[in-house]
């Protein structure tokens, strides 16, 4: 137990420091983009979220130095505006008031939005093709199969580490052949990912396909949504083409 409780107290102690400096080591890696200095256009700044945070406020170590900054976040959190929960030691997005620098608009805990999202995707049934039964049996195994084949399955999107994604579900879109008595949508192939300006931009990439073969150019498409909330296990997202809802899986 006492060799538990020193570790965890180690560990806030490293936290504390980074909060407390011009920016460790510890920060994520900035990349070229999803940054506010490397994109033209985008307001949003990035950093580590401090001890003394609340629903109130946000107590923000900025990614690229300086001292921590008290946000008054009370407006953003009663507005919907505060994604996610952050806590200590997490890297969090933050677009500041354009008006009073003191209060955040918008806040994003974007290690809390890494992870797997999903949904259940219902196939579509083709046209069925009516055969002849010699028996009751033959009808009731065929309705059996088909029941199976129309269970919905888990469809969505994992964002992960340095704003890489990785669709989730394509292989099962692609088992569906055109044998198959059952359709499933093929998600979007997406790649990376980025928040900016309080907006999840979803990078998706497809090689290009020229007298139907694939060949080693590549599509890419964004896909932006604005989010509408996130808790520990739900995601909801409103993209161009409406609301869809995720949940995480473990």
């Amino acid at each position: 137990m006492k060799k538990y409780t020193l570790l965890t107290l180690a560990s806030a102690a490293i936290i504390s420091m980074a909060c407390g400096n011009n920016g460790g080591p510890g920060l994520e890696e900035e990349k070229s983009v999803g940054t506010s200095t490397h994109i033209e256009g985008d307001s949003t700044i990035y950093g580590l979220a401090c001890y003394g945070c609340t629903d109130t406020v946000l107590v923000f170590l900025p990614g690229r130095g300086g001292d921590p900054v008290v946000y008054n976040i009370l407006q953003a959190t009663k507005d919907g505006r505060v994604i996610g929960h952050p806590t200590v030691g997490d890297w969090v997005a933050v677009i500041v008031n354009g008006t009073d620098t003191t209060k955040a608009d918008m806040v994003i805990d974007l290690d809390q939005l890494k992870g797997t999202w999903v949904s259940l995707v219902s196939p579509i049934l083709r046209e069925r093709i009516e055969h002849d039964y010699e028996t009751a049996e033959g009808q009731a195994h065929e309705d059996s199969l088909l029941k199976d084949l129309m269970q919905p399955v888990e469809m969505g999107f994992s964002l992960k580490q340095h704003y890489t994604a990785q669709a989730v579900g394509r292989r099962l879109a692609a088992r569906a052949s055109d044998d198959s008595p059952v359709i499933l949508p093929t998600p979007r192939n997406y790649t990376e990912w980025h928040v900016i300006n309080g907006q999840l931009v979803l990078t998706a990439t497809d090689p290009q396909e020229q007298n139907g073969v694939k060949d080693a150019a590549k599509k890419i498409d964004n896909d932006t949504a604005d989010f509408i909330l996130m808790t520990h296990d739900s995601l909801r997202l409103r993209f161009r083409d409406g609301e869809r809802g995720y949940y995480r899986k473990p």
